[in-house]
């Protein structure tokens, strides 16, 4: 079956993480994705050797165009890429495309129908508008890093608000495209990172009124070290998996003590931890799907994991392992998507995609020669 995107062209403006994500989701939907990238040196994410991990990862699948989007001519060739996209997606804060004269509000006279989404920092207004941050400053900011973590110092090990941010902002500008279809008119769409990480606690909003929403560290929700030193996760959250767990754990008698304080909690936990000593990790997970014990693995140990191998999880680009896109479409067993394409060479689309925007050979050897591609 087509992908839902397949035929929709989005330029990608971004030079960092989230923008990334978003364009990575849309790409795996079907969308023709075009970095734009700095001559030369290519957008961060490839590093100094000119592909990262974090490049492969995030980047395969999509075409590049080297472009100085600071130069008049520059400009004038990201004018015209415009009018042939269906949606654009730009990092840049605030006030940057305002002083290079070509923004959305340029864009749209040239291009109606274009979705143009602005994912930055803080937003596109406000006090805030225009900071810097990173995953840690939008985390904290929000107040989901004192939610997740409870005690603090913490520091995530991995990025949480930026994919958050990434998806969201997929999501919203696949909505603006099916209305841009239905009305011929785009949208600009302003996207947050600190917002979203702030929307990590739409179901904990108590917080911001001084209630208690944590989840806490009750017996049937919490890890617990094994015989091999190795955790397992343990989340049985309601009536059927507490007394599964029971059972296992050959604790019977606990089985209508799901909703007990806490230092009974702290009591039953410590009865657990000392029969969960008692085996290995991997026989507790044999033993108890039905009590939602679950291996904590590191991402080494993932790769030969049936569930894993079983649902295409991961996929081989140009050798390193990377997440298939996070979803399935059509029947039972089809590979929707298929696996990804390959990696793109630094402005190795460059030619084709300025020609197809109606740029002449004799331009293309000008731009080159004054290094604005």
């Amino acid at each position: 079956m087509p992908l839902p995107l397949q035929g929709v062209r989005v330029l990608d403006l971004s030079r960092t993480f989230p923008g990334a994500w978003c364009t990575r989701l849309l790409s795996d939907l079907g969308a023709e994705v075009i970095r734009v990238e700095a001559p030369g040196v290519g957008d961060m994410l490839r590093g100094p050797t000119g592909s990262t991990p974090a490049h492969v990862g995030l980047n395969h699948g999509k075409r590049s165009v080297t472009l100085d989007t600071r130069s008049s001519s520059g400009i004038e060739m990201l004018r015209r890429l415009v009018t042939t996209a269906d949606a654009v997606v730009d990092s840049a804060p605030p006030a940057t495309r305002a002083a290079a004269g070509f923004g959305y509000p340029q864009a749209a006279e040239l291009n109606p129908r274009l979705v143009w989404v602005g994912l930055s920092a803080f937003g596109l207004d406000g006090p805030y508008a225009g900071r810097a941050g990173h995953e840690i400053t939008f985390l904290g900011h929000s107040g989901a890093l004192t939610a997740i973590a409870g005690q603090l110092p913490w520091m995530p090990q991995t990025p949480i608000a930026a994919p958050l941010a990434g998806a969201v902002a997929s999501a919203a500008l696949s909505a603006a495209l099916a209305a841009a279809a239905r009305t011929g008119s785009g949208c600009l769409l302003d996207v947050s990172i600190d917002d979203v990480a702030t929307w990590l606690l739409a179901a904990s909003p108590g917080r911001f009124s001084g209630i208690d929403s944590d989840a806490g560290w009750s017996a049937g929700r919490r890890l617990y070290r094994c015989a091999d030193d190795r955790w397992v996760t343990v989340a049985a959250a309601e009536a059927r998996t507490w007394h599964a767990l029971c059972r296992v754990l050959d604790a019977e008698d606990l089985v209508d003590r799901l909703w007990a304080d806490e230092d009974e909690q702290v009591t039953m936990a410590e009865r657990f931890e000392k029969v969960f000593a008692t085996r290995s990790a991997a026989d507790w997970v044999a033993v108890g799907s039905k009590a939602t014990i679950g291996p904590v693995n590191d991402g080494v140990e993932l790769v030969d994991d049936p569930h894993v191998s079983a649902r295409g999880t991961l996929v081989d680009i140009a050798g390193t392992l990377v997440p298939a896109a996070p979803f399935r479409l059509g029947a039972a067993g089809e590979r929707q998507p298929a696996p990804p394409a390959g990696l793109p060479a630094l402005g190795e689309d460059t030619d084709d995609i300025l020609r197809s925007a109606g740029v002449s050979d004799e331009e293309l050897a000008q731009l080159r020669a004054t290094g604005s591609i």
